[in-house]
C-alpha cells in the first residue's frame, strides 16, 4: 500500500493553505496548527518538526498569536511598517510605493497603527475588511501592504505567526458599469468644447487611449500617413510631480489605428505642438504643461457637458469607457477593441464595459440567416400530399 505523504496534514479549500492535525496522548485536544504555507513541500517539511517535537517532548512547543516573541509585545503595527515601507521604497516603482503609502496612512494606521504587531487577529482583520465600504477591487488593494508589512514581521521573527494565514479571501465583486456617453452625445460634448482641446478629445473618444498614455504621447511617436499611434510610454503624477514612464503591462505597449477623422484632428494638434522635435509632447495644456486628469476634469469636461446639456457626470477616464461601448454597439470586433485599448484578454471588456442596448430586431440576425439555409416544414398531411403530388 502507498505511503500517505501528507498524514496529518490537510488542505483548506478556501485558502489553499496546509494544516497539521493530530491527536497526543496525554493532550487535553488535539493539536491544529497552521503550517502558514500552500506548498506541500514546505507544509511537509513543517509537519516533520512538529513530529518530532511529539517524539522527543510528547508535545509540541508552539507559541500561539499572543504568546509571540516578547518584543512584539512592545512593537506597534506602526513601527513595523515604516521599517517595511524605508525597504521596500526601494525595490518597487515609486508609483507604486506611493499607492501603498497611501491606503497605508489613510485606511490601515488609523486602524492599526498604535496596536501591538503581535496582537493583531486574523478575526480583527476579517472585521476591518466587513467595514469597508468599497469594491472587492478596493479592498485588495487596500489589503497588500498590510499583508506584506506581516509578511515582512513574520520573517523578521518580530511576530511568530502572520494572522493573514488564516484570513478567508476576499470574494470579487463585479464594480460599477461603466459611465460612457453614446455617439450623439459625443458630438454635442465636443462641439461645446473649446477649440483648442478638441484634438484630444477627438483621440481620446475614438482610439481607446487612456489619459495616461495621451499624455505621454510624443509626436515621434505619432505615424499620420498609416494612421497609427504607437503607445509606449505614459505620464502619471505623484504629489503633483509628473513621471514619464513605461506601461505596467505589455499588452499595453501597442500600435493604436485611428480612422481618418481623428488624423486630421492630429494634423490640426501639430500646429500647435510640433517644434521641430520628435521628443515634443503631442499633447499639453494651455500654458504648455503636461496635462494632468483633474484639471482636465474640472475647467474642461464639467464646463462643457454643461453647455451641451448633457446629464451624465462623466471623468476624462471614462473617454476610453465611450469608446469601448460605442465600438460594441456598432458591432466591431471584440478582438479589435482588446487590442485598441490593450488588454491582455477580453473578459475585462465584457464584464465591465458591455452596454447592450436592446434594439427592435434584436434576435432577427439569426432567425433570418437560420430560414435562408433551412427547408420550410410540412405543417399536416394534406400538405405532404400536395408536396407529393407536385412530384
Amino acid at each position: 500500500m502507498a505511503k500517505n505523504l501528507n498524514h496529518h496534514m490537510y488542505k483548506d479549500k478556501a485558502t489553499g493553505i496546509w494544516y497539521f492535525q493530530k491527536k497526543v496522548r496525554g493532550q487535553p485536544k488535539a493539536y491544529k496548527l497552521s503550517l502558514e504555507t500552500k506548498a506541500v513541500g514546505e507544509a511537509r517539511k513543517r509537519r516533520d518538526e512538529y513530529l518530532d517535537q511529539i517524539r522527543r517532548n510528547g508535545y509540541i512547543n508552539q507559541p500561539t498569536p499572543h504568546e509571540a516573541m516578547p518584543l512584539a509585545d512592545e512593537v506597534v503595527f506602526g513601527e513595523v511598517a515604516k521599517q517595511w515601507s524605508e525597504i521596500v521604497k526601494t525595490r518597487i516603482e515609486k508609483t507604486t510605493f506611493y499607492n501603498y503609502q497611501k491606503v497605508t496612512n489613510n485606511r490601515i494606521l488609523p486602524y492599526f497603527g498604535n496596536r501591538p504587531i503581535a496582537s493583531i487577529t486574523s478575526l480583527e482583520i476579517e472585521v476591518f475588511i466587513s467595514k469597508m465600504t468599497c469594491g472587492s477591487k478596493t479592498k485588495m488593494n487596500v489589503l497588500t501592504p498590510m499583508r506584506m508589512v506581516m509578511k515582512f514581521a513574520k520573517k523578521h521573527k518580530i511576530i511568530q505567526v502572520n494572522p493573514f494565514v488564516d484570513v478567508e479571501p476576499i470574494k470579487r465583486t463585479k464594480g460599477k458599469p461603466a459611465v460612457a456617453l453614446n455617439l450623439d452625445e459625443v458630438r454635442r460634448f465636443l462641439d461645446a468644447l473649446d477649440d483648442y482641446w478638441k484634438p484630444l478629445f477627438v483621440v481620446l473618444f475614438f482610439s481607446g487611449l487612456r489619459i495616461a498614455e495621451a499624455a505621454g504621447l510624443k509626436w515621434k511617436r505619432v505615424d499620420l500617413a498609416q494612421g497609427i499611434i504607437k503607445v509606449q510610454r505614459n505620464v502619471v503624477f505623484v504629489r503633483n510631480e509628473p513621471i514619464y514612464k513605461t506601461p505596467k503591462t505589455e499588452s499595453s505597449i501597442r500600435d493604436v489605428k485611428v480612422p481618418g477623422f481623428v488624423v486630421e484632428a492630429l494634423r490640426e494638434q501639430r500646429k500647435r505642438t510640433w517644434k521641430g522635435d520628435g521628443e515634443n509632447f503631442v499633447f499639453v495644456n494651455t500654458e504648455g504643461r503636461l496635462i494632468h486628469r483633474h484639471t482636465l476634469n474640472h475647467i474642461v469636461i464639467q464646463p462643457a457637458l454643461e453647455k451641451a446639456d448633457i446629464d451624465i457626470r462623466i471623468s476624462v477616464k471614462d473617454t476610453r469607457a465611450s469608446f469601448i461601448t460605442n465600438a460594441l454597439d456598432e458591432n466591431e470586433r471584440l478582438s479589435y477593441i482588446q487590442k485598441q485599448v490593450g488588454h491582455a484578454t477580453t473578459r475585462m471588456i465584457v464584464d465591465h464595459y458591455y452596454r447592450h442596448v436592446p434594439a427592435p430586431d434584436d434576435g432577427g440576425r439569426l432567425e433570418k440567416a437560420w430560414k435562408s439555409t433551412s427547408i420550410p416544414p410540412v405543417q399536416d398531411e394534406a400538405d405532404l400530399q400536395v408536396v407529393e403530388n407536385k412530384g
